[in-house]
């Protein structure tokens, strides 16, 4: 602990009249109020916005909190077994790291654990080790006669364990009952496999981890079986001793699952107590806000979100989802060097409260469950953040937000998490539905969400790139936790690990929507295919389809044949991420391509769904951004700006932002657009 205050919210998600209670830390006198951040301030972006206080603050007395990174299973009254009755516990074991000490059973005296590459029976009065191997799965056998006589033997399993002779050890001490609680996997790296006890010969207790396989809690078979609480969000939906290779879908064969993947450096829920609760008031205007922090060692925002009491014609979007995936994020770009130089503390403090899911755990296995109930330190006004080129998330999305205010029209504010959570009733009311810089993460749910909008004749300004690309999921009783699968295919930084595919979640497959079978070609016209280091950037030029009269709404007042260009430090329109139409991805036959972005040099790069071999590209030309509109047959239309960079034009006046701004106020006009019987982009 650094002295520096740090904070967060139980949600993100809060309408006006709600408590937003905050858990926060700290060493000394701090200044707590809500904020609401408006978006510009001057420019560039993101060092400027505008913060307007909501005239609610509290001084506060913070001490520093505890962290308890780290999975591990538990139920406050494990089996017990009395002396002079024999026992034996059984299970599996793969370890990935054997570093550091960790529990890999512990119930009153009986410890089995796993220091420096040994397996050890511990806290008897003696200790008893064996080796263990690595990446390979090892069955556990202790035994004891009820008198005193322990006998612990591993036997290697699985492929390759003919090669490898199993051990075993004996030891004597003196008779010892077996109770209490029981924690299995305690600051241990790998997998467990169906822990069982047996007393006197019969069932005593069994744990199927197959089991209940979307739930944090796992209920158990015996009569002594009491159910086991997980703790920080251990992998799940992973292989265990039987998997074979034959099935990679859990649902199909479920023994094939029975393990659970425990990390030392998982982390679902700081669990910090309430510090402070702020009632906001019926009239709280929706938007984005931020409990600040302040004290004199430095200050700290969480942001957080607030829906409109009554919906308005207009509704931004946060991608909440894309906040949470790239939450503490620093991986390996030209923009983590920049943070580690321009913010060595909040760079070393991201690592004490947890990664995202562009980071790897310690054992080498990627992140795919991350959580929002920890101070996020990228989640911030006047953060550059973490997705790479210097491209900021929430603080280029507030580029939207100022965009909105010049506009003048009524709008508000919902989560990617309000769409999963309540559908397309969640727009009810709502005419135009604008989306962030960069929805790179969207769930099924999400996705059904803005579908229905448009089908009933609901008009969508996807503002960004990169949008609708990873499927995501919520886990049902731990609504806090996001779950990613990198399944084949796409931009990652690492990849799932076979038969790994399917979301613990709800058991659909993982990975990219194009892969999966919903390309975003078909919900906003184009798809991610091109990304860049973030340094080249150019302006869009008009192609012949601006000329056609179904989109000279788009143009009125735009002067010259491109827009979008450098200005004030900033790149142009497109840049970074890009995307294009495509009709053999599902663009719709009558979308025009207005705009397309200028040629790039080789620092452009086609995504890895573009490949076919290392020379062969299943694309002509993937290395554009098209500026791409299109109705939709209830009336409605959509228009995809097609780059990540594209809000660092909006006030371009007589270009980027005037288009956008002509589109927003023909799309909020209730007249219905038309759809044409033949058409082609």
């Amino acid at each position: 602990m650094d002295g520096l205050p740090a904070c967060y919210t139980p949600t993100w998600r809060y309408r006006p009249g709600d408590a937003v209670s905050i858990a926060a830390e700290g060493q000394g006198a701090a200044r707590a109020e809500i904020v609401r951040l408006r978006g510009l301030a001057g420019r560039p972006m993101p060092t400027a916005y505008v913060e307007q206080p909501l005239g609610l603050a509290a001084d506060l007395h913070l001490v520093p909190q505890a962290v308890l990174a780290g999975s591990y299973a538990i139920t406050t009254k494990g089996p017990r077994a009395e002396s002079g009755h024999p026992w034996a516990w059984r299970f599996c074991i793969y370890p990935t790291l054997t570093d550091r000490g960790a529990v890999l059973m512990w119930g009153d005296r009986v410890k089995l654990g796993l220091r420096d590459g040994m397996l050890e029976l511990a806290g008897l009065g003696t200790t008893i080790a064996l080796p263990i191997t690595l990446a390979a799965w090892t069955d556990v056998d202790l035994n004891s006669d009820g008198a005193g006589n322990f006998l612990l033997r591993l036997t290697p399993i699985g492929p390759g364990a003919a090669y490898r002779a199993p051990y075993s050890a004996a030891t004597h001490v003196a008779a010892a009952a077996m109770g209490g609680a029981l924690i299995i996997g305690k600051d241990f790296n790998g997998k467990i496999s169906g822990p069982m006890l047996t007393i006197s010969g019969a069932l005593a207790a069994r744990w199927t981890f197959a089991a209940n396989m979307g739930s944090q809690v796992i209920a158990g078979e015996g009569p002594q079986a009491t159910p086991l609480h997980l703790v920080n969000a251990p992998r799940r939906a992973v292989t265990g001793p039987a998997w074979t290779g034959d099935v990679h879908d859990w649902r199909q064969a479920p023994a094939h699952y029975d393990a659970i993947h425990f990390h030392d450096d998982d982390l679902s829920d700081c669990a910090w107590p309430q510090t402070h609760a702020f009632d906001l008031p019926e009239n709280t205007p929706s938007g984005v806000y931020a409990a600040k922090l302040s004290m004199a060692a430095g200050q700290h925002y969480s942001a957080f979100f607030v829906r409109p009491k009554t919906t308005p014609p207009v509704l931004f979007l946060a991608s909440t989802f894309s906040y949470l995936a790239y939450a503490n994020s620093l991986w390996a770009s030209p923009s983590a060097a920049r943070i580690r130089a321009e913010y060595p503390v909040e760079a070393k403090r991201m690592q004490r409260f947890g990664h995202s899911t562009y980071s790897r755990h310690r054992d080498g296995s990627g992140i795919g469950l991350v959580s929002l109930r920890r101070p996020i330190l990228n989640l911030r006004p006047g953060f550059l953040g973490e997705a790479a080129g210097g491209q900021a998330l929430l603080n280029d999305d507030l580029r939207i937000l100022a965009w909105l205010d010049r506009t003048g029209e009524d709008y508000g504010v919902i989560t990617d998490h309000d769409l999963h959570t309540e559908g397309a009733n969640a727009l009810d009311g709502c005419h135009v539905l604008v989306t962030g810089t960069h929805p790179e993460y969207h769930s099924r749910e999400t996705l059904d969400a803005i579908a229905a909008f448009q089908s009933r004749g609901g008009r969508l300004i996807y503002m960004g790139g990169n949008g609708f690309y990873w499927r995501v999921s919520i886990l049902s009783d731990a609504p806090h936790v996001m779950e990613l699968r990198r399944a084949e295919a796409g931009i990652r930084m690492w990849a799932e690990a076979p038969g790994e595919y399917h979301h613990q979640s709800d058991g659909a497959l993982g990975g990219l929507w194009r892969r999966i079978g919903r390309p975003p070609n078909r919900l906003v016209g184009v798809g991610y295919s091109a990304q860049g280091d973030g340094v080249e950037s150019q302006p869009y030029r008009k192609t012949s389809a601006a000329s056609n009269p179904r989109a000279a709404f788009l143009f009125a007042g735009v002067e010259g044949e491109t827009f979008g260009h450098p200005h004030a430090g900033l790149g142009a329109a497109a840049g970074y991420e890009l995307d294009r139409a495509d009709t053999s991805l599902g663009t719709a036959p009558n979308a025009l391509v207005v705009a397309r972005s200028e040629p790039f040099s080789a620092s452009l790069c086609p995504v890895n769904e573009e490949r076919l071999t290392h020379t062969v590209l299943d694309a002509d030309d993937p290395l554009r951004a098209d500026l791409t509109f299109f109705e939709t047959p209830a009336g409605g239309a959509t228009l995809s700006a097609g780059s990540v960079y594209f809000a660092l034009a909006l006030d371009e006046h007589d270009g980027a932002g005037r288009i956008m701004s002509n589109a927003l106020k023909r799309f909020c006009d209730p007249t219905p657009f038309a759809l044409p019987q033949t058409d082609a982009f």
